[in-house]
């Protein structure tokens, strides 16, 4: 069954019901974000449900002084990050692209227009690369700032 089936718009779901519906190895991935989005940004998720065709659902949001950090998707043995990099950080990110994995290098140098605001990609998290990338990606927008 879908993630939209499961948790229609009138039933939200807990952070446990995401993590156990991500499963697998991918849940532990999930988690593990999840704490370090609360140490290095002291940044709660925000719940948000979508009617995007893209990805129907419930998602997770970040922001923290106004800087979003992208949307997260849950799926089975994985999630998906829906990320937009303003292109006055272009320069940072260029500087970052050899420390990311080639699959998300060639998404970034490949990217679309937003808007206008920057470019925006969106890839699935189903190792421990693509969550290093995420956090490499969303350091270009806002140093962490640990204890």
């Amino acid at each position: 069954m879908e993630w939209k089936e499961i948790f229609p718009q009138e039933r939200q779901p807990s952070m446990d019901e995401i993590a156990e519906y991500i499963g697998g190895d991918a849940k532990k991935l999930w988690q593990s974000l999840m704490e370090y989005m609360d140490t290095a940004y002291k940044s709660k998720p925000k719940m948000s449900y979508s009617a995007c065709s893209g990805k129907p659902g419930w998602n997770i949001k970040f922001k923290k002084s106004g800087q979003s950090f992208g949307t997260l998707y849950p799926e089975e043995n994985s999630f998906s990050v829906f990320i937009v990099i303003s292109y006055k950080l272009d320069p940072l990110m260029e500087a970052v692209l050899p420390s990311l994995s080639a699959e998300t290098a060639e998404l970034y140098r490949q990217a679309d227009d937003y808007m206008k605001l920057g470019k925006w990609i969106m890839f699935r998290i189903k190792d421990g690369s693509g969550v290093e990338d995420y956090k490499k990606i969303i350091s270009v927008k806002m140093p962490p700032k640990f204890k």
